[in-house]
Order: C-alpha cells, then sequence, then structure tokens
C-alpha cells in the first residue's frame, strides 16, 4: 500500500510539474508579446490629402515651371538683341574697313548667299551685290569664278592670286587676280568664303 501511495505521489508530483511548466511557458510568452507591444512604435498612417491640397500643390507646380520658361525666355531674347546687336555694330565696321581698302572684296556665308561686298567689287566686276543671291546667280556671268568659289565651299580649297579674264556687258575686257579663302568657327565648320579681287591694268601702249 505504501509503494503504491509513493508512486501515486509520483505521478502526481510528474503531472503538477508538468503543468506548472505549461504555465509558466505560457506566462512567459504572454509577457514577451506584451512587452514587445509596448516597445514596438506605433507606425503612424500617412495623412490624408484632401483634393483641395492636390490641386493647390498642382496650381504652385505649374506657376513655378511657367515663371522659370518666362524667365528662360527673356534671357534668350536679351542674348539674341545682344548678338544682332554686335552684328550690325560689325556689319558697320567692316562697311568702313572695305571702304578703304584697295582690292574688291566680296564675302559668302556658310550657305553661299552674299553677305557683305565694298563698292570697288562692284565696279571692278560690274555684278550687283545688294540683293541676297548666291554666288552662281552673281557670277553667272564669269564662268571661271562659280566653280572656283563652289570648290573653297566643298573642299575648303584655297585659290591665291589666280587670273581671271572676262567680259562686261559694254564688251570691255578685264582682267582680276582672285584670291578666295575659307574661313571656319572655333568648331572647325566652315563659315565665310572671302573673296578679294584686284583688278590687273593692260600695260601702258610703248611711245
Amino acid at each position: 500500500m505504501g509503494k503504491l501511495l509513493s508512486t501515486q505521489n509520483l505521478l502526481l508530483l510528474i503531472g503538477g510539474a508538468a503543468l506548472i511548466g505549461t504555465v509558466l511557458t505560457l506566462a512567459v510568452f504572454l509577457l514577451q508579446r506584451s512587452f514587445g507591444r509596448a516597445l514596438k512604435p506605433d507606425k503612424t498612417r500617412p495623412p490624408k490629402i484632401s483634393v483641395e491640397d492636390e490641386a493647390a500643390f498642382t496650381l504652385t507646380a505649374i506657376k513655378s515651371v511657367v515663371t522659370q520658361l518666362k524667365a528662360e525666355q527673356k534671357e534668350s531674347q536679351e542674348k539674341l538683341l545682344a548678338a544682332e546687336r554686335r552684328a550690325d555694330e560689325n556689319a558697320r565696321k567692316f562697311e568702313i574697313i572695305a571702304r578703304e581698302i584697295e582690292h574688291g572684296l566680296i564675302v559668302f556665308d556658310a550657305q553661299g548667299y552674299i553677305s557683305s561686298s565694298n563698292p570697288l567689287a562692284r565696279t571692278m566686276l560690274n555684278v550687283d551685290t545688294r540683293s541676297r543671291r548666291r554666288y552662281p546667280e552673281i557670277f553667272k556671268d564669269i564662268p571661271p569664278l562659280p566653280e572656283l568659289i563652289g570648290s573653297c565651299f566643298e573642299a575648303g580649297a584655297e585659290v591665291r592670286e589666280k587670273t581671271i579674264e572676262f567680259q562686261v556687258l559694254d564688251g570691255t575686257k578685264r582682267t582680276v587676280d582672285a584670291s578666295i579663302l575659307p574661313t571656319r568657327n572655333s568648331s572647325g565648320a566652315l563659315e565665310f568664303v572671302i573673296c578679294i579681287f584686284r583688278e590687273m591694268k593692260p600695260p601702258s601702249p610703248e611711245a
């Protein structure tokens, strides 16, 4: 009977220990969960943006872009006006210098249109240089010149003191030395073709 009681007591002790262990495990789990919630920061939800706020933000962004575009446009216009003033001033300086030199001078832009000339070139070659035309049309009655100028445009070929003979409308024959030179900008692209003409006077007859 004593052995039986001792066995029952042992079973009771084992069952009680198991129950106590389960209770302790559950208690520890609950405590950890409780502390975890306490220590974990709350995730704040982003505030809802109302339709009015979103519309105001969009309007502000559009106004900012428009203001920036206006400022850039104003700056571009100022630069363009400054460039035009410089171009006009350079043209006036060129006219003053071109009138003083003793040679005929004609300048063509990168597209082959006449850019500027001096009065001596007009009288020497008997051509109209006042209208904006390309070199083939201007020199159509002086056949060597369009070919020489075209080679300068296409291949950058320079011509120095090339003797050219031609006949003007009244039948008079003239002889000029022509120099055709290309000029390039800082990037190496053709900018102008400069034509310089020097009239060759016929030798005076011996007395």
